[in-house]
């Protein structure tokens, strides 16, 4: 009979201690991200975790190499504490889910007395004029007094796409988005495809259009005639915000945008005082979902 309590002790100590290990899940949207994509979320799953059960459940994030290494939400003041951590760090319910947690960018917050909004990963960890220090940051989940914890040592984290863009024809930034993110387009006319017109080239007055479509493919805000800008690195650039682009029809919002379209034109002056419009073909890409 004792051995068999033993061995029920054994067995429950057991379970325990997985439990106590046991490590959240976690989704960000959109699913990549670099330390300068805005409009992010991510959800927690805390289910069978140190932290399960929880009403307040906290964030302890560090990005590796910075010094300090973690995030500004973490503590107030110069130095981090472990045993203070900032209400800050304090994680928002999900509505109807008791186990699932968020954090979301851009965040608002009062530290050390002063309000400051974190745009991004780079700014929550106080490097926004360097971004390129943070390639990623881990996290553990707890309680206020650090009394529950899940695992830490780098255990669960959050990888960001590299700054360093690699040349194209066409490319976004961020690399994918949502409807709700402020996106940027580049066109690169020095890497020209086979099948477009030669004659962009040596266009002028680059502008571009842009169409928003629905999951039938149906167009619910077009606008053209947009301007660009010449950036550093020789392409063509423009930026938007879907919910900005034009009036959604009656009954239809940016929440009903799945995809959308981008042609660039240019316009050539030939003689006799005649233009000629020249376009690219149509780019187009999907939105990711926005939690």
């Amino acid at each position: 009979m004792k051995k068999f309590i033993v061995l029920i002790f054994i067995i429950w100590v057991s379970f325990g201690l997985k439990a106590q290990n046991a490590l959240p899940t976690f989704t960000v949207t959109p699913s990549e991200i670099d330390a300068l994509t805005e409009n992010v979320s991510i959800v927690f799953d805390v289910t069978g975790s140190a932290v399960d059960g929880l009403n307040d459940v906290y964030i302890w994030a560090w990005a590796p190499g910075l010094t300090p290494s973690e995030s500004l939400i973490c503590y107030e003041g110069a130095t981090p504490s472990w045993g203070s951590i900032s209400q800050n760090a304090k994680l928002e319910p999900v509505t109807g889910s008791p186990k699932k947690f968020k954090l979301t960018l851009p965040k608002k917050v009062t530290r050390s007395g002063v309000e400051v909004t974190f745009k991004n990963v780079a700014e929550l960890f106080g490097v926004g004029d360097s971004p390129g220090k943070i390639k990623s940051f881990g996290f553990l989940l707890r309680s206020q007094d650090g009394s529950k914890q899940t695992p830490g040592d780098m255990a669960t984290s959050v990888k960001l796409l590299p700054l360093e863009f690699s040349a194209s024809y066409f490319r976004t930034f961020p690399a994918k988005v949502s409807s709700r993110d402020v996106v940027t387009a580049y066109l690169n006319l020095s890497m020209l495809e086979s099948g477009e017109d030669k004659k962009l080239l040596v266009c002028g007055n680059i502008t571009a259009g842009i169409s928003l479509l629905d999951a039938n493919s149906v167009k619910l805000v077009t606008a053209t005639g947009l301007p660009t800008a010449l950036t550093s690195q020789g392409e063509y650039a423009f930026t938007f915000l879907p919910s900005m682009v034009g009036t959604y029809p009656t009954g239809k919002t940016v929440g009903d945008v799945k995809k959308c379209q981008i042609v660039f034109s240019g316009i050539i002056n030939k003689q006799g005082g005649t233009t000629e419009v020249v376009k690219t073909k149509t780019f187009e890409f999907d939105f990711q979902v926005y939690q």
